[in-house]
Order: C-alpha cells, then sequence, then structure tokens
C-alpha cells in the first residue's frame, strides 16, 4: 500500500533500533529487508515503488504472515505463499504491519456510482462522479490519505458545485464534465 511502503522507507530514518523487516542472524551488524505483498502486484504510487527496486529490497509476492515467532521479542515470522501454497520460517528482529486501506464507498455503489478498478470512487478530476450532481473527495477517491488531502479536495469540490449551480452542465447536455 502506498502508506506501507512510505513506512518501510521511513523507518530507518527514525529513532527505532530495529530493522524494517528482517535481519541476517548469521551477521547481526549487517541488515536485510524485505517487504511482502499477499498480491502478485504493488498498489504504491509508482516512485514508491521503484524505490523498492533501487535498494534491492525483494518483494515477497503472493505471500502473507501467517504467524509471528518469539519469546521476550520477535525472532522469526512463518510466511505463506498463496500461489504455491509453501510456507517460509523467515528470521527477523521486527515486524512492521501496514494493513493497507479499503475505501469506505459502499453507500456510492449502492447507489449506482461507478468505482474505478482499484475500488475509488470514479471522478473527472472536478469531483463530479458518474451520478449529476454528486461529488466526492477525500479518501474514497485514491491518492494520498491525509486529512489536508481530504480538505483541499473538500474545497475543490465546494468550488465545483457552486460552478455548476450557476452553469447545471446535467441540465443543457454538455458531457464536457463526465468522468
Amino acid at each position: 500500500t502506498i502508506s506501507g511502503i512510505r513506512s518501510f522507507f521511513t523507518l530507518p530514518n527514525t529513532s527505532c533500533p530495529t530493522t524494517r523487516t528482517g535481519a541476517n542472524p548469521q551477521q547481526p551488524t549487517q541488515r536485510t529487508a524485505s517487504t511482502g505483498s499477499w498480491m502478485d502486484k504493488l498498489r504504491a504510487q509508482e516512485f514508491l515503488a521503484q524505490q523498492l527496486i533501487d535498494n534491492n529490497i525483494p518483494i515477497l509476492w503472493n505471500t502473507e504472515v501467517k504467524e509471528i515467532r518469539g519469546e521476550d521479542r520477535v525472532n522469526e515470522i512463518l510466511l505463506f505463499n498463496n500461489k504455491t501454497n509453501q510456507t517460509l520460517e523467515f528470521p527477523t528482529d521486527g515486524v512492521f504491519i501496514a494493513i493497507g486501506y479499503t475505501p469506505a464507498v459502499e453507500l456510492a455503489r449502492q447507489i449506482g456510482m461507478e468505482i474505478n478498478e482499484d475500488g475509488y470512487i470514479k471522478q473527472d478530476g472536478k469531483h463530479r462522479t458518474t451520478i449529476p450532481g454528486v461529488y466526492s473527495a477525500g479518501d474514497v477517491e485514491g491518492g494520498y490519505k491525509q486529512i489536508v488531502t481530504a480538505s483541499g479536495q473538500g474545497a475543490e469540490a465546494a468550488m465545483t458545485i457552486f460552478e455548476d449551480l450557476i452553469n447545471p452542465y446535467w441540465l443543457d447536455g454538455k458531457k464536457e464534465s463526465k468522468p
């Protein structure tokens, strides 16, 4: 996810003494890192996914963490590849979980709004949805999941609503704004 990969790259810059995901137990001073994805593609922003490649960070595709093991601290995780049905014991001294994000678009779906392939409300860039007179803003549109971004999008949507109330495109047959 966007936030998961962003967090992945932020951890080394914090005061947290553990490695991102895994540490090589044979060489405690040399740290290794990897990231897992239960799918066969990343849904992160392209530049974040590219950072994984540029930093030679292996991606464990189609892999889920099934168990975190250790007594007083984490010492390994049990991984399951949901494509090959194989399990792997992976030594590590730390686990950071980013659960991802599922957009809350059920109401939009129920009233007939189109949802894009990533599960977000389809809109035209000015926050007009596929239902005339209904607008979207914030996390349901995808992109950054931050309050400041959602607030800015809300302001943009309000300006679009104002413009559309003055010139209701859906009444005079204009199709220019359809998402």
